[in-house]
């Protein structure tokens, strides 16, 4: 499984897209614009066991992100359910990338992840070796990715 970006093109074409500006919309919330025509491509491979990754989210309440399908560059709280299978389930769930941060942080000091990681497609899942270390990166880097180039990201 890879978490990638998605373009602007696939993300006019998503049925995603009108669900998720419906519900941001009863949330008083402006509808999501999509990503830019140009952005720069996030891949990552989803290769090491995540058990270690999910206990630590677990201890520090931050479960919630586990179960997101769908990362965006919009701020609200929780998980937005949309009734479109979505890689792994009935349901897409996207998630906040401004949210996503905020768990991570912690988890980031509290495994010791360094401050320079690699970028680029595929860098991390070539650069990082231990699992941990890996997702808590992966999260780090999706997050920041999506708001720096204000585009989605999913799993395929």
């Amino acid at each position: 499984m890879y978490l990638v970006d998605i373009s602007a093109g696939s993300w006019a074409q998503d049925e995603c897209a009108p669900l998720l500006a419906e519900v941001l919309a009863t949330r008083g919330l402006p509808p999501y614009p999509g990503p830019p025509a140009a952005a720069v491509d996030f891949e990552e491979k989803l290769i090491p066991n995540m058990a270690a990754f999910a206990e630590v989210c677990a201890r520090h309440g931050a479960t919630e992100l586990l179960n997101a399908s769908l990362i965006v560059p919009v701020d609200f709280s929780g998980l937005i359910e949309l009734p479109i299978e979505s890689s792994f389930d009935d349901v897409t769930r996207a998630f906040s990338a401004q949210r996503l941060r905020a768990p991570i942080a912690p988890i980031a000091a509290e495994v010791g992840m360094p401050a320079d990681l690699p970028s680029g497609a595929m860098a991390l899942t070539i650069a990082i070796d231990d699992p941990l270390i890996f997702y808590v990166a992966l999260y780090h880097q999706a997050a920041e990715h999506s708001l720096r180039h204000g585009c989605p990201l999913t799993y395929i």
